[in-house]
């Protein structure tokens, strides 16, 4: 495993992964709390080797599926820590009913002094099979004044396959974080959109960090009002 530091008390890790044939990568976010305790945000596929890399950090003690998407790989990583809370979001029960949750992100709440998470309502993404709410929930690491997301932007550099970079040209999110064209035409309720963007940016903030893409080390907070301006067609 290779866990990459990205501020005190934050790491990320990353896999290759395959969406609709496209090669897109998947991150893992890594905080610890004060106590020791370890928070990951949509686990990987993590191999019982990963455990040592992550005990040296703290103990892991929160499991979280942040979206309707990000599930994958949970069951895994419940099985190597079977005593760490399990939470998910809306709809993620009965989408996967044999996938144990203990508890739901379904208001806005703080892991800690340091991580602070909301309910990012009213976004969806046209998919093969139509159009389907995200039920994400984004996340601020207050010190390090970074905004955890998963699938709410993008941000494709040319550090991915030349297909991904002419896909993500596109649909509008190569070398910029904004949401592509999928989330744009499946994102119906704008209104809430409208209010989730709204208490994002109430969040002080620089540094955003993707589920897929590159991570935005500066300026993350005007590229993200830009990316939802376009998305909403309205200034915010």
């Amino acid at each position: 495993m290779n866990l990459i530091p990205i501020a005190e008390n934050l790491w990320t890790v990353t896999q290759p992964f395959s969406y609709l044939g496209l090669e897109i990568g998947t991150r893992m976010v890594v905080v610890r709390l004060s106590q020791g305790e370890l928070i990951l945000i949509s686990p990987i596929q993590l191999q019982a080797r990963d455990c040592s890399s992550l005990n040296k950090l703290g103990t892991v003690c929160h499991l979280i599926a942040p979206n309707q998407f990000h599930h994958l790989y949970l069951s895994q990583a419940q099985a190597l820590y079977p005593d760490a809370t399990t939470w998910g979001v809306e709809g993620l029960a009965e989408k996967c009913p044999d996938l144990r949750l203990d508890s739901l992100l379904n208001n806005s709440g703080t892991f800690g002094e340091g991580l602070e998470y909301l309910p990012f309502k009213g976004f969806g993404a046209l998919l093969p099979r139509g159009i389907c709410l995200a039920h994400e929930t984004v996340f601020w690491h207050r010190p390090s004044r970074s905004l955890i997301l998963t699938d709410t932007s993008f941000h494709f550099d040319e550090t991915y396959p030349w297909v991904t970079q002419l896909v993500a040209r596109v649909m509008g999110s190569y070398k910029i974080l904004k949401p592509s064209y999928f989330e744009k035409w499946g994102s119906r309720d704008k209104a809430q959109v409208k209010a989730s963007v709204r208490q994002v940016l109430e969040w002080d903030f620089d540094r955003v960090i993707t589920a897929h893409g590159s991570i935005v080390e500066t300026d993350g907070k005007a590229q993200f009002t830009a990316g939802f301006e376009w998305l909403l067609d309205e200034a915010l």
